[in-house]
């Protein structure tokens, strides 16, 4: 297990060089290749979508204001996707930075069986590597250093610090402590 978690974070720690390395990485070209592979599903995704709402017996009419927010968000992309860009990367940064300190947690955790102690290490160490890699971008050509991209890669550090502990207190012992003194209690 332990060779597992050390392949994980440091394969996720490669993968954070590789992509800072990448000179004026943009995703919308990448996302546009993908496009055009996931064309061919069309087909398939309309069906299953007929499907589905042949089997919902639910009034979709009231929905109708939505569609139209949602073809003015569409329509206002298109003329700025820039703005997609900028979301895309946002959202990779934390998704990113969640993954890699879950990663973390679950490597020290095999070291250190203080939980507490290991999150408090995953913490510093995920924001060790979102300041070390803002720093190492700064080196990239067509590329920044961002005070705010860590920022934004501490919000994914910090959902998994409260997803490991949400975890731990739903299965800690004692959980099961306080549910036997209740049901003694209850008893008596």
């Amino acid at each position: 297990m332990r060779k597992t978690a050390w392949f994980v974070v440091l394969g996720l720690i490669a993968f954070l060089y590789a992509a800072s390395s990448i000179p004026g990485l943009r995703v919308l070209p990448v996302l546009r290749q993908l496009f055009h592979v996931s064309a061919g599903f069309d087909a398939f995704y309309a069906w299953l979508a007929q499907w589905i709402a042949t089997k919902i017996p639910l009034n979709f009419s009231e929905l109708v204001y939505m569609d139209q927010v949602m073809q003015d968000f569409l329509v206002y992309v298109r003329k700025n996707p820039v703005i997609i860009e900028f979301f895309l990367r946002k959202v990779a940064h934390v998704f990113v930075f969640f993954i890699v300190t879950l990663s973390l947690f679950f490597l020290l955790y095999q070291y250190i069986h203080n939980a507490a102690l290991a999150l408090l290490l995953s913490f510093v160490g995920g924001f060790v590597l979102a300041a070390l890699d803002e720093f190492r971008q700064s080196f990239v050509p067509d590329r920044v250093a961002s005070t705010v991209d860590v920022f934004v890669d501490m919000i994914g550090v910090s959902l998994a610090v409260i997803l490991i502990i949400f975890s731990l207190l739903i299965t800690s012992s004692g959980r099961q402590r306080y549910f036997q003194k209740t049901i003694s209690a209850k008893k008596l």
